[in-house]
């Protein structure tokens, strides 16, 4: 109930720009097993080709400009190179998210840039040869993603970087994980602070104060060094004094690197949504956080209570109001994030 009334208070920013970038959902066909994936018992499927092109044309009539492919590991597609030139030829400029097992082909990651590829997320979760394959379930994970992200920066792909934030790797983010990100130099990098979404082992996931403890020294190590630094979905009450690097549901929305929600799950009209984008989006927004996220009483009392989605619903970590005029514009801490 809470949510349902913080939502409704949020001020829409219409000046600036709002993400045009979509996820290209390619199946969950996988050859690592991540044990946060939400997509664990499914790894071996693969999606036939005609209805991933039919995603394709969906994303092109809502007027998305950029897709991101993500499986699974989309790279593993049988059809991975069809894939890149029906996006290509559509217009459309390709990420991919991907765990480095193909791309430390030289071969391969080179081919694949010639057929259209401009942008790698590569996903590294851990910050040694140990916690990575650990967390990832191969035993040549961190070796193959430290090749691929090389060779990435080799050919002039855009590099950047996803870490789930797990008790297997907490603890080092602000040491061995910092030297390891000033050593591949990523454009980006994304802290994502593991939820309760899909199938996952609810154990491993780390309170909020013991991971943002942790966040937080990173980005003081990494700030100069890296281009844009994201922590997302996480309470604006634990990130005090770094709340510019927090992306939430209506963050999100203006997060050009990352994928615009509204299209996500391909219900929407297109007409729809080319006649009010931005409605549609702070919709999207508005179902995604009263869907996963609750607040408080004590939330009332907080400057963030309107632009903070909560904590999840199954989270039972402490809130902390902080003091103030509440704040209503959603990118009141990120004015001008991208504009550099």
């Amino acid at each position: 109930m809470l949510n349902d009334i913080s939502t409704l208070g949020i001020e829409t920013d219409t000046d600036t720009p709002y993400c045009a970038r979509a996820k290209l959902d390619t199946g969950p066909l996988c050859n690592y097993n991540c044990w946060f994936c939400y997509y664990q018992g499914d790894l071996a499927k693969t999606t036939a080709l005609d209805t991933i092109l039919k995603r394709v044309d969906y994303l092109v009539e809502c007027g998305i400009e950029q897709v991101d492919l993500s499986g699974g590991e989309s790279s593993l597609h049988p059809n991975w190179f069809d894939i890149l030139d029906y996006c290509k030829n559509k217009g459309l400029r390709i990420s991919t998210l991907s765990n480095g097992y193909k791309f430390s082909d030289r071969e391969f990651i080179t081919k694949s840039q010639e057929h259209g590829l401009e942008e790698i997320l590569f996903s590294v979760h851990g910050f040694d040869k140990d916690s990575h394959n650990n967390i990832v379930g191969h035993r040549h994970g961190f070796d193959k993603i430290i090749q691929a992200i090389y060779h990435a920066r080799d050919l002039g792909l855009r590099v950047r970087i996803n870490c789930v934030v797990t008790k297997e790797n907490y603890k080092n983010l602000s040491t061995d994980f910092v030297n390891l990100m000033l050593e591949l130099k990523p454009m980006q990098v994304n802290f994502l602070t593991l939820n309760f979404w899909g199938n996952i082992k609810t154990l491993k996931i780390v309170p909020y104060g013991d991971v943002t403890a942790e966040i937080k020294k990173s980005i003081d190590y990494l700030k100069d060094h890296v281009r844009y630094l994201n922590v997302r979905y996480t309470p604006y009450c634990y990130m005090q004094g770094y709340e510019k690097y927090v992306c939430n549901t209506f963050q999100h929305i203006y997060d050009l690197y990352d994928w615009n929600m509204a299209v996500y799950n391909g219900e929407i009209d297109p007409k729809e949504y080319k006649r009010d984008n931005l409605k549609a989006l702070y919709d999207s927004a508005a179902n995604d956080r009263i869907r996963s996220y609750k607040k408080t009483t004590e939330c009332v009392q907080c400057r963030y209570f309107y632009i903070c989605d909560g904590i999840e619903h199954k989270v039972k970590d402490p809130i902390f109001p902080i003091a103030g005029d509440k704040i209503k514009q959603v990118n009141f801490f990120r004015q001008g994030f991208y504009e550099d």
